[in-house]
């Protein structure tokens, strides 16, 4: 059980990101306010840069500098593998 349980949460904080936007492009309301936000920011790449980071920080993760190029989101074009810091 906790061999399976521990390979389940590595594996979720590594893709937590793309989770994460494919759960807001999957919301209207937050689908709506998170184009709002890129619409008051004028820039993509700035609001996506700034919620991989509260992610980051939220959760205790740090970059694995893995780069994954083929997320399930449309929201982003590729993400930063992120592990529990220590």
């Amino acid at each position: 059980m906790n061999d399976f349980l521990n390979m389940m949460f590595e594996r979720f904080e590594w893709q937590i990101t793309d989770n994460i936007f494919c759960f807001v492009q999957n919301d209207k309301e937050l689908m709506k306010a998170y184009l709002d936000l890129v619409a008051e920011n004028g820039n993509l790449q700035y609001v996506n840069s700034h919620i991989a980071q509260e992610i980051a920080k939220r959760y205790g993760l740090e970059s694995t500098q893995n780069q994954v190029e083929s997320p399930n989101s449309n929201l982003i074009q590729s993400y930063s593998e992120l592990r529990k810091t220590n």
